[in-house]
């Protein structure tokens, strides 16, 4: 954490210094106490967008699954819709996740991030992951989650029309009332605030690329994350067995 510049403070004689200069050290240490408190409240403030069912409060993810307190083994996943690598994380151990989640024998944190949008110059990541809360909302987060990976377009930055993402909540079994209120609450971009402060999250958080994945707090190495890429049984090892 960067600390702030020191106050630029004169050196006093040898014979002490004046009452004016004392004055005048005090007055900088009191402001620069003030701006240290001010700073630290920057850095700890702006997360405080209302999120889905599901949604963990300051940006923190859609939890699904075991209660954190089961003793069950925690999974955080970092992603954006629009990374070719975690759709291909996604095929391969993401219907694994889901139904581990769904039968209580993991917690799984998917913290959906949306700085690919920068990068390819669209706004799809922030869309899809609205539209992933949507989702939540009507108790579909993960079979959306995998719809959205499944239909990934082949060119990286060809993103989803707003037909298309709505479509995907049929695909995840949406329908009826429960659709129409997915689609109100896609249209009206409902949770993009939540999804902006899923992004900041995971800036603070030292993400800085996807898929990144975390097992009861430690970071999975790039050869692991490259193993559960190509080869589903190596999640069971991760994991552990008896999970």
């Amino acid at each position: 954490m960067p600390r702030p510049p020191a106050p630029d403070v004169k050196p006093v004689s040898s014979s002490g210094p004046s009452l004016p200069l004392i004055g005048g050290v005090v007055v900088l240490v009191v402001a620069l106490i003030g701006g240290l408190v001010l700073w630290a409240v920057s850095r700890s403030a702006g997360l405080g967008a209302e999120g889905s069912a599901n949604a963990l409060p300051e940006g923190g993810g859609i939890q699904v699954g075991a209660a954190p307190a089961d003793g069950a083994p925690q999974v955080q996943l970092y992603e954006d819709f629009q990374c070719p690598w975690c759709g291909v994380l996604e095929q391969s151990v993401g219907a694994s996740l889901s139904e581990r989640a769904e039968a209580g024998e993991i917690t799984a944190t998917y913290t959906m991030m949306s700085f690919l949008d920068d990068n390819l110059g669209n706004d799809a990541s922030h869309r899809a992951a609205n539209a992933s809360l949507c989702a939540d909302d009507a108790g579909a987060f993960l079979r959306y989650h995998g719809a959205v990976f499944a239909g990934q377009p082949e060119q990286e930055g060809a993103g989803w029309t707003d037909e298309e993402l709505i479509g995907f909540a049929g695909t995840a079994g949406i329908e009826g009332e429960a659709l129409e209120t997915f689609t109100s609450c896609f249209e009206d971009d409902t949770y993009g605030d939540y999804v902006d402060d899923m992004q900041e999250r995971a800036n603070r958080d030292g993400i800085t690329g996807t898929p990144r994945m975390l097992v009861d707090g430690s970071e999975v190495r790039e050869t692991q994350m490259q193993s559960l890429m190509s080869d589903p049984a190596t999640l069971e090892d991760l994991l552990g067995a008896g999970s």
